[in-house]
C-alpha cells in the first residue's frame, strides 16, 4: 500500500512538473512574439497591437509582472508617434493603468517604479505649463524610490538626466546640468546585466544625449 501511494505521489509531481514546464515554454514563446512585435513596430498601431499582446500575455500569465510592464512601455512609445494631446493623454493614461497592475504583482521593483516615473513625464510634457508644478513631485517620487529599490538600476537615471537635458537653462536645466547625470547613469549602463526578459533599454538613449554634451 506504502509503494501505491509513493508511486501516485510521484505520478503526481511529475504531471505537474510537466504542465508547469508547458506553461513556461508557452509564456517565454509568447513574450518573444511581443518583443518581436515591439522591435518591428513604426507605426501607433503597430506599438498599441505590441502593447495588446502583452497585456493579453498578462491576463494568461496572472503572476507575472513582465508583460504588464512592456505592455506599458510600449503604450509610452506609441503615445510619442502621436501629435494630438488629446489621444496624447489617452495613451499615456492607459500606459500608468498597465504599469500600477505591474505594481500590484511586484510593488518592491525598481523597473516598475522607474517606467511610472518616466510615464508621469511624459505625461507632464502633454502640457507642461500646467502640469509641472503638480506633476513633477510625483514622478520624481517615483524614480527616487526605483533608486533606493536598486541603485545599480541605470533607467531612474537616465530618465532624470533627459528630463535635466530638455529642460530650459532658465528652469534649471540644460546640457550642463545634464551632462554628469548622463555620465553617472552612462556608468550604471555599463556595468548593468539584464537576464531573460528583464529592461535593457536606455543605454543608446543616454550615450546619444550625452553625445550632445561634448
Amino acid at each position: 500500500m506504502k509503494t501505491k501511494i509513493t508511486t501516485t505521489i510521484a505520478i503526481a509531481f511529475i504531471f505537474i512538473a510537466t504542465l508547469v514546464k508547458a506553461q513556461d515554454e508557452k509564456y517565454i514563446a509568447a513574450m518573444k512574439t511581443g518583443m518581436q512585435l515591439f522591435s518591428t513596430a513604426k507605426s501607433g498601431a503597430d506599438f498599441t497591437a505590441a502593447s495588446n499582446h502583452f497585456e493579453r500575455v498578462a491576463g494568461i500569465a496572472k503572476t507575472e509582472w513582465l508583460p504588464f510592464y512592456y505592455a506599458a512601455y510600449t503604450q509610452m512609445i506609441n503615445g510619442t508617434t502621436l501629435q494630438d494631446a488629446n489621444q496624447k493623454d489617452l495613451v499615456y493614461d492607459k500606459a500608468l493603468e498597465l504599469i500600477g497592475k505591474a505594481e500590484v504583482l511586484n510593488p518592491a521593483e525598481s523597473e516598475i517604479a522607474a517606467l511610472k516615473g518616466y510615464i508621469t513625464f511624459m505625461k507632464i510634457y502633454v502640457d507642461p505649463m500646467t502640469r509641472m508644478q503638480s506633476g513633477m513631485g510625483e514622478a520624481m517620487a517615483s524614480l527616487q524610490k526605483a533608486k533606493a529599490l536598486n541603485p545599480e538600476n541605470p533607467r531612474p537615471y537616465f530618465i532624470i538626466a533627459q528630463n535635466q537635458f530638455y529642460t530650459p537653462e532658465a528652469y534649471g536645466g540644460g546640457k550642463k546640468v545634464a551632462k554628469p547625470s548622463l555620465e553617472t547613469a552612462a556608468a550604471k549602463f555599463e556595468a548593468f546585466k539584464a537576464d531573460g526578459f528583464a529592461p535593457s533599454w536606455g543605454k543608446d538613449q543616454n550615450q546619444a544625449l550625452l553625445e550632445q554634451c561634448k
